[in-house]
């Protein structure tokens, strides 16, 4: 299960999930008491801290928390409202981001409080629910990412693949059915006070334009809860496709990464996206016709940041699936690296350094095992060149500063290196088939 720092909290997880997955039918009477157990909150307050989002409605931000020394007194209050039955959680603030393929997403940023009493739900939750879940989703579960995605993918693509459905659902998180929710949570979960709790973190208010405006559908995004919620909702579509036996009926297999999902098809994809409208549909799921797609592996598709195509080796002249980073994703790394490495910015080399060290560490971790050598190769003449122009600025040169500033250089003062796809790591080849 989720790796916590606490050895209690691990062990309630881990028994959670035995019990969970040796009795399917099984049903959670006496949970609520383990949301407001002391080490629960405070794994929860530790995973709210890691994740430090912005503040809430209520602007209470986490470093003020830790700096004032609250952190204890928060703590033994939320324990005491829960315990007693008499916490409410307060309406999110809205903010809007915007999507790469046009339009914005509006995530909800709860109070802080409301982070980690939502987080110690999670806690109690995850692993029953994750015990029923099926091996062909990735997102937001633990033990599993986008990189198992990515190769998971890459093996099915090779197994007689002609081409792929690009699913897109529309306004996902904000028309999940709440009753229809509720149902599936109400199949493993039978305890009422958790049961209240939950229905009232689906029905916080939105705080937009300086108005509370209520919701009546939808789950919120940005809460911690809120991926474990979609998961337990598009569980069942995993669970129908499978059930019905549409990977052998139809061939088509499916992939999804929270609410991004693709059928892998070696028939009809038309038939295959039938089938999985038809379940959307019962379900009150709207696909998005205009940004499902359905692709030839040789014109390539994206998919959570990795693009994936079918294309003759050079060495072998035999056909390979190759994944790459997105031209999307890309284009974010430098726009990310530029808003922050100016060359006037008023740091010193070394913390321009450590700045671009970590940004680059994660986005190159993300693609390290893919066939991304070229655009490391790219990003890393960019980021070069950036702290080749901050250096020359600083040190009121003239030119691009190719002279005082050689790449050895550049590197020898901390600068990360990614130029041969990692140090001293090999990305994995495409194998041809």
């Amino acid at each position: 299960m989720a790796k916590n720092g606490n050895a209690t909290v691990r062990q309630l997880q881990r028994t959670l999930y035995q019990k969970s997955k040796q009795a399917k039918r099984l049903r959670f009477y006496s949970l609520y008491d383990k949301v407001w157990r002391e080490d629960v909150l405070w794994e929860a307050w530790r995973q709210v801290k890691q994740n430090k989002r912005a503040p809430g409605i209520d602007g209470q931000a986490i470093d003020e928390i830790i700096l004032q020394g609250k952190e204890r007194e928060m703590i033994i209050h939320l324990q005491e409202a829960l315990r007693e039955k008499r916490y409410e959680f307060s309406p999110v603030r809205c903010v809007e981001i915007p999507k790469p393929k046009g339009g914005v997403r509006r995530l909800g940023i709860a109070t802080v409080e409301d982070r980690v009493v939502q987080t110690a739900m999670k806690i109690v939750m995850e692993p029953i629910f994750e015990a029923d879940f099926h091996d062909c989703s990735y997102g937001y579960r633990p033990q599993r990412n986008a990189q198992q995605a990515s190769e998971a993918i890459r093996e099915d693509l090779y197994d007689r693949a002609w081409s792929v459905v690009e699913i897109d659902f529309k306004s996902y998180f904000d028309s999940i059915p709440r009753a229809k929710l509720l149902t599936l949570i109400r199949m493993r979960i039978a305890d009422g006070s958790l049961l209240k709790l939950i229905q009232q973190s689906l029905r916080v208010g939105v705080h937009y334009e300086g108005k509370i405006w209520p919701t009546k559908v939808g789950v919120p995004q940005g809460s911690p809860i809120s991926p474990l919620y979609s998961n337990i909702y598009l569980n069942l579509i995993d669970q129908l496709w499978h059930k019905r036996g549409y990977p052998e009926q139809l061939g088509a297999t499916l992939h999804r990464y929270a609410d991004d999902a693709i059928l892998v098809c070696r028939q009809s994809a038309t038939a295959a996206l039938e089938a999985f409208e038809s379940i959307a549909k019962r379900m009150d799921l709207t696909i998005n016709r205009e940004k499902t797609h359905i692709t030839k592996l040789t014109e390539g598709f994206d998919f959570i940041g990795y693009h994936f195509v079918k294309r003759k080796s050079p060495t072998s002249g035999k056909n390979s699936i190759y994944i790459f980073p997105t031209k999307t994703s890309q284009q974010k790394i430098r726009h990310k690296l530029k808003a922050w490495t100016s060359r006037r910015a008023p740091i010193k080399p070394a913390e321009f350094v450590q700045l671009v060290n970590r940004m680059v560490t994660g986005w190159a971790n993300y693609y390290r095992h893919t066939n991304a050598s070229d655009a490391f190769r790219r990003l890393q003449r960019f980021i070069d060149n950036r702290f080749r122009r901050y250096l020359t600025y600083r040190s009121k040169r003239h030119g691009f500063g190719w002279k005082h500033y050689p790449d050895a250089k550049l590197h020898a003062m901390g600068l990360i290196y990614i130029g041969s796809g990692w140090i001293g790591y090999t990305p994995k080849p495409a194998h041809d088939g």
